[in-house]
């Protein structure tokens, strides 16, 4: 039976459960398959018959590179990506950056930064160490050939510049949609829905800086509690043995460490607690 041009479907391989959501609430139909995304020959047929369906496809082999951290690393020496090789110390800042490709067209909507304390977006970098940031991780996209849906990258900050240390096709693994959700109002899950339509999303700055931490069991609080507190803006309870997390919002990175601080000695009470942040 031919399917309704009308209605919009997308495929998605190996699905992830919130984007499979996502679908259903925009109204959006799923085409899925579960396969070995490393074997390439295997993915031919199900993306071929997909295409021919009408749905927006990745190449193959995109997949099985974006599948492979030794292939991604392969792929970005080769190609010098990252100047001077990819080594990276440890006190050098680590980042995340979230992509939307449509098309084969990249857009960096996301650059998050770990740390000591947990997450925070956008990352507090100038105008032009940003743009060296996005620039590194589209041409590498460009270079595996990746056209439709999310893609997670990693990447740290080294004085000779940005060094990409992994990428893989895929939303990342929460709180970062929450953390940029906080931040700028954009949905993670609903852009890549779009995107893998085949459509474009409008790009959205954030407008206050948000910060995540993972704290792990047990919690004193409970969601509700938490999520009465001020300034937070998502909570995820803890699973034992899986920490829960929080975000805030906060208008400077130093005002959103002490909050995450104050935040994390009254959910596990530590007495310890810094004082009130203003």
């Amino acid at each position: 039976m031919k399917e309704h041009n009308d209605v919009r479907r997308i495929f998605l391989l190996n699905p992830d459960p919130r984007l499979v959501r996502q679908a259903a609430r925009a109204e959006v139909q799923v085409r899925s398959i579960r396969a070995d995304a490393t074997d390439e020959a295997a993915l031919r047929a199900p993306l071929a018959e997909a295409a021919e369906a009408g749905l927006c496809v990745n190449p193959a082999r995109a997949l099985v590179v974006l599948s492979a951290p030794a292939a991604v690393q392969r792929l970005v020496r080769d190609n010098r990506l990252s100047p001077g090789g990819t080594e990276v110390a440890p006190g050098d800042l680590r980042l995340t950056v979230e992509t939307l490709s449509v098309h084969g067209m990249h857009q960096a909507v996301a650059i998050v930064a770990r740390t000591p304390y947990g997450l925070l977006h956008p990352a507090p970098l100038t105008a032009d160490t940003a743009a060296e940031v996005r620039a590194v991780v589209t041409a590498l996209l460009d270079l595996t050939g990746y056209q439709y849906g999310p893609a997670h990258s990693s990447v740290a900050l080294t004085p000779r510049g940005p060094v990409i240390t992994g990428c893989r096709s895929g939303l990342g693994d929460d709180p970062v949609p929450e953390l940029v959700k906080a931040a700028g109002g954009l949905d993670l899950a609903a852009g890549a829905v779009e995107v893998l339509a085949g459509r474009l999303v409008d790009t959205v700055r954030p407008n206050r800086f948000a910060a995540a931490a993972l704290i792990s069991p047990p919690w004193r609080l409970a969601e509700a509690e938490v999520g009465g507190l001020p300034h937070v803006r998502y909570v995820s309870l803890p699973e034992a043995p899986h920490p829960g997390h929080l975000v805030v919002g906060a208008d400077s990175p130093d005002v959103a460490a002490r909050r995450v601080a104050s935040l994390r000695a009254l959910v596990v009470g530590d007495d310890t607690r810094p004082g009130t942040d203003r």
